[in-house]
């Protein structure tokens, strides 16, 4: 049972976010910067990010050369260089909003393996497609020669300007420069229903005190993967990809960020483990799920990846498994639209969270400005 001043004061907000992730937060961020005064607040149904704001891999990057051969053939290259800007130009947001130092930002490169020779056409021609866009040539090829992969892995096409950060330190300098700004963030919040009313919307939300009607003039819906709930017909198809961290061998010392299999697959070394992740290209029925959990033949076929060509005859051991859920669409860009009078929506980051989360919560707080 609410109390007079709960019911009067403490549930009126004018703006709710739906989405405690890199959008929901960055939203209500850019919005309260514009809106000293405003009352937000932000529900989050899990204890953490539900989606992969807190579960993705760390990597700051944009396009490998295979990924960015397949959006040419499918959306063009002038769509193609504007998506690679959208990336780039939110990770730059990222890094400027909260500072390097506070997201162990390293731009250590972004490495692709290649087990066969390297196109140096092709690598010529993306380079002169986007050094007007990225002020340098970014790709260039380099020797198998320093990290310990097995001779399947001919040699690596490094992308200059990517990097990783660490996820758990971004998203707690994202919530500590959110709460110093007088956003209230709820966690174990989920937003079951919301209603119209004159002027705004009733937000019904599932504590773990039971449900609570909240008020608010404006909602935007930061709900990346799970948008369907909200907006059935929107095109949004959730996309689960796991994650395994190796325990601590002082084999697992080499910097970058590394992908193969078009992106699909993705390793990196922090604090002394190997963390891979990524293969849902190999169960895309199966993992087209908002549900959490581990694919074991996924997991399988990592872990026979590693001992294959990523760390042959190393020793290993599996400490942790967790899957995040991503969302995917026909369009790889993102979903940043009105939706009524009083909702607005930045859905559907297509697996770039990390580079392009904090510009569409830029983009959609100017929406509801």
């Amino acid at each position: 049972m609410q109390s007079y001043w709960e019911r009067e004061t403490l549930r009126h907000f004018d703006l709710i976010v739906v989405g405690g992730g890199i959008v929901g937060l960055s939203t209500a961020l850019f919005y309260a910067e514009s809106y000293p005064n405003s009352r937000i607040a932000i529900m989050e149904r899990g204890l953490f990010p539900e989606g992969a704001s807190t579960k993705n891999a760390g990597f700051a990057c944009f396009g490998s050369i295979a990924e960015l051969k397949h959006d040419v053939q499918s959306m063009g290259a002038e769509r193609t260089i504007e998506l690679v800007q959208k990336r780039f130009s939110g990770l730059r947001l990222l890094r400027r909003t909260l500072g390097d130092q506070a997201i162990d930002y390293r731009e250590v490169g972004g490495y692709e393996l290649c087990f066969e020779a390297p196109d140096l056409e092709l690598i010529n021609f993306f380079n002169n497609l986007l050094e007007p866009t990225l002020g340098m040539r970014p790709y260039s090829v380099v020797a198998n020669n320093d990290f310990g992969f097995s001779g399947r892995v001919k040699s690596m096409i490094k992308n200059a300007l990517e990097g990783t950060i660490d996820t758990g330190k971004m998203m707690r300098a994202l919530q500590r420069k959110v709460g110093l700004l007088g956003v209230q963030t709820f966690t174990q919040s989920a937003v079951t229903k919301i209603e119209d009313k004159a002027g705004g919307k009733i937000v019904c939300v599932e504590t773990t005190s039971g449900p609570v009607k909240l008020l608010a003039q404006q909602v935007a819906l930061c709900t990346n993967a799970f948008s369907n709930d909200f907006l059935p017909k929107v095109d949004v198809q959730p996309g689960r990809g796991m994650i395994l961290v190796t325990k601590p061998n002082p084999v697992f010392d080499w910097e970058g960020s590394f992908h193969y299999h078009d992106g699909y697959h993705y390793f990196r070394t922090v604090n002394g483990r190997l963390l891979l992740g990524g293969g849902r290209q190999l169960d895309r029925e199966g993992e087209a799920t908002t549900e959490a959990g581990i694919n074991d033949s996924i997991k399988a076929q990592l872990i026979a990846d590693i001992k294959s060509f990523i760390a042959p005859n190393v020793a290993f051991e599996i400490d942790l498994c967790w899957s995040g859920t991503m969302a995917f669409g026909a369009d790889k860009k993102p979903i940043v639209q009105r939706i009524d009078d009083c909702t607005v929506a930045g859905i559907r980051l297509g697996g770039m969270g990390v580079a392009i989360g904090m510009g569409v919560g830029k983009e959609l707080a100017g929406l509801l400005s």
